[in-house]
């Protein structure tokens, strides 16, 4: 599978308008549902910045790569971990779930701080390569040396995934499947890449969150249960 500039500004033409009508969509029908229907607005933007990535290294502008890198970390590292659980939490109703919902999104917040503010404030600590026509972005973690990054990884897929089914609607827990089976297959297949391939797929999926408020127009309000 070839990456590209192309593959990622294409995303971004997709999602962003389509972002943008499930907020306004949700916005009217029930604003509980609004962080889950800023997926793939959020998505859209974080492949349109792994766009300029690419064109950074195309062109050789590492000024351009540097930034953009960094912003595309924000969303992978940080915002991502926090964001999920949240989304969650505004939607449920029931009180156990909804309190181990706010635990996932503090959580989520503190590890996700831990993992990208390193990279995003000392220089030398994100490095991007070039793999497979794939981009690695190679990061220096506060963890190094402590704790296996293979066991960061599940760390982090255990917060987002646990989170989505957690959710008493089973909605989420089908987009929770989904996700969890792309990210199954990227570790399997795209591990040399692993960050950048599974965001890519996930910004795929985030189509999900505008099938669910936009076209279930019988459901796409209804509290979960």
């Amino acid at each position: 599978m070839c990456f590209s500039a192309t593959a990622s500004f294409t995303l971004f033409g997709a999602l962003v308008p389509a972002g943008l009508y499930t907020i306004a969509k949700s916005g009217r029908a029930n604003g509980a549902w609004l962080p889950f229907a800023a997926f793939p607005l959020a998505f859209g933007l974080q492949q349109g910045i792994e766009g300029v990535v690419w064109l950074g290294i195309e062109s050789g502008n590492q000024a351009m790569v540097g930034i953009a890198s960094r912003g595309f970390l924000f969303f992978s590292h940080f915002f991502w971990l926090a964001w999920v659980p949240f989304s969650v939490w505004m939607i449920e109703t029931d009180g156990t779930r909804r309190r181990i919902a706010a635990v996932l999104t503090v959580v989520g917040f503190v590890y996700g701080l831990s993992i990208f503010l390193p990279s995003f404030l000392v220089g030398d600590w994100l490095e991007i390569v070039l793999v497979n026509r794939s981009l690695e972005y190679k990061t220096t973690l506060l963890y190094d040396g402590v704790v296996n990054r293979t066991a960061l990884r599940l760390f982090y897929a255990a917060i987002v995934l646990s989170a989505l089914f957690l959710c008493t609607d089973r909605r989420i827990q089908v987009f929770g499947a989904m996700v969890a089976v792309s990210l199954a297959l990227t570790y399997v297949f795209f591990a040399y890449a692993f960050i950048s391939v599974w965001c890519f797929f996930a910004a795929i999926l985030s189509a999900y969150p505008t099938a669910v408020i936009v076209l279930d127009k019988r459901r796409s309000v209804e509290a979960p249960g």
